[in-house]
C-alpha cells in the first residue's frame, strides 16, 4: 500500500506545485474565436492525455452519448462533464458517467455509474522547441447501483508522462510516446472485467502518432502492459489502436458554436484471454464557453 501511495503522490504533487505556483491569467477574451482547439483524448478511440492545452480560461463542456446502446444494451449511457484550462500550463477535468433505461429493452433504472477527475501539466519546448512534455493523473471511480456491465468495479489511479514531437519536415505529422501507471483498488460496485484487462496494478508503455488533413485526424497508437513489473502476477498485453475523427465543419451545424466530433476505430488487443478485434464509433460534443463569451461581448458592444 505504502508503494502505491508513493507512486501516486510524486506526479500529484509535481502537477499541483507547479500549477499553483503560477498566479492564474484572467481569461482572455479577446483570443480569436476560430483558433484551433486543442485535441484531447476520446476514450475508446484515442486514450492518450497528449501535452496539448486550450488558450487560458477556456471551459468546454462534454457530452458524449453512446448512440449504439439502443442496440447493443437495455440502457444508453451518456458521459458529460468539462475541461478547464486554468492557465498556460495546466488543466483539470471531470466527467460523469450516466445510464438511464432507453425503452427497448429490460428495465435498467437510471442515475450515476462512474465518476473521472483528471489533471495535467504542460512543459512548453522540453528540451528542444520542438519537443513539449506533459504529466497527468486520472482517477476513474465506479459509484451508485450501475448495471453489472457498466462499469469493471474497480477503481483506476493512473498517473503517467507523454513526450511529443512535432515535425519539421511532416508538419501535418505528430509523435508522441509515453508511460503510465495502473494502480488499482476493488471497489462496493460490482462489475465485470473486460477480456485482455489486468486484474492487478500495472505499467504501460504507449508509442503512436496522430496526421492531420483539415478537419480529420488519423491516429495510431501501440501499447505494452505488464503486471509483472508492479504486482505480483506477471501478465502481458498487446494494444493497438488506429482510429479515424472528423471534427465536423461549423458550416454543417449551422454555424452551432458546439463542436461536433465523430469517430471510429478498430482496437485489437492481444493477451492471456486471447486475440480480440473490435470496431467502435463515438459521438462527441464540446460547447467552448470562451467562444459563447465572446460573441455575447462583440455583439453587446453593437
Amino acid at each position: 500500500m505504502l508503494g502505491r501511495l508513493i507512486h501516486l503522490l510524486i506526479p500529484a504533487g509535481l502537477i499541483t506545485t507547479a500549477a499553483f505556483g503560477q498566479a492564474l491569467p484572467a481569461p482572455d477574451l479577446q483570443a480569436n474565436p476560430q483558433a484551433p482547439t486543442a485535441f484531447s483524448r476520446i476514450r475508446g478511440l484515442f486514450d492518450i492525455d497528449l501535452p496539448e492545452l486550450d488558450p487560458p480560461g477556456t471551459i468546454k463542456l462534454i457530452f458524449r452519448p453512446h448512440i449504439s446502446d439502443f442496440i447493443r444494451r437495455d440502457y444508453l449511457r451518456t458521459e458529460t462533464g468539462f475541461r478547464w484550462a486554468l492557465n498556460d500550463n495546466f488543466e483539470f477535468s471531470s466527467e460523469a458517467a450516466t445510464f438511464v433505461t432507453h425503452g427497448f429493452g429490460d428495465p435498467a433504472g437510471y442515475g450515476i455509474g462512474e465518476l473521472n477527475f483528471g489533471t495535467k501539466y504542460i512543459f512548453p519546448a522540453w528540451l528542444r522547441p520542438d519537443y513539449e512534455a506533459s504529466v497527468s493523473l486520472n482517477i476513474d471511480l465506479p459509484v451508485g447501483r450501475p448495471p453489472l456491465d457498466f462499469t469493471d468495479g474497480l477503481e483506476h489511479y493512473a498517473p503517467g508522462i507523454v513526450v511529443q514531437h512535432h515535425s519539421a519536415r511532416l508538419t501535418r505529422l505528430t509523435t508522441f510516446a509515453g508511460t503510465s501507471l495502473d494502480l488499482i483498488t476493488h471497489s462496493s460496485v460490482a462489475g465485470v472485467i473486460q477480456p485482455n484487462q489486468p486484474h492487478d496494478d500495472s505499467v504501460s508503455i504507449t508509442a503512436g502518432g496522430v496526421y492531420e488533413i483539415g478537419q480529420i485526424k488519423w491516429t495510431l497508437s501501440g501499447t505494452y502492459t505488464t503486471t509483472a513489473w508492479v504486482s505480483g502476477t506477471s501478465a502481458h498485453f498487446f494494444y493497438l489502436q488506429p482510429s479515424l475523427l472528423w471534427y465536423v465543419p461549423k458550416k454543417l451545424t449551422f454555424n452551432s458554436k458546439t463542436q461536433w466530433i465523430v469517430g471510429i476505430g478498430t482496437p485489437m488487443t492481444w493477451g492471456p484471454d486471447g486475440y480480440e478485434f473490435k470496431v467502435t464509433s463515438r459521438l462527441r460534443a464540446e460547447i467552448t464557453f470562451r467562444q459563447v463569451l465572446e460573441q455575447i461581448r462583440v455583439r453587446a458592444s453593437r
